[in-house]
């Protein structure tokens, strides 16, 4: 679902970012042998929406809009 989101919003002009990924224990250059299951299932699930000091009401019901549409 979280793709699913990701790219309805990008598809949308709404700027997304994946928090969190890959997994730490994931990434070639560090050789983490552990298994992190929790890294692991908070990496697939973890998405930055917009958020700053000039996003307006409406861009916020906008973006809620979109992603409710998703479901």
């Amino acid at each position: 679902d979280l793709l699913k989101v990701k790219d309805h919003l990008e598809k949308n002009q709404v700027n997304t970012r994946r928090y969190f990924f890959p997994s730490l224990n994931k990434l070639p250059y560090l050789k983490i042998s552990a298994d992190c299951p929790i890294s692991e299932d908070i990496s697939k699930r973890v998405l930055c929406l917009p958020f700053y000091q000039q996003l307006s009401d409406d861009e916020v019901v906008f973006i809620c809009s979109l992603i409710k549409s998703v479901f």
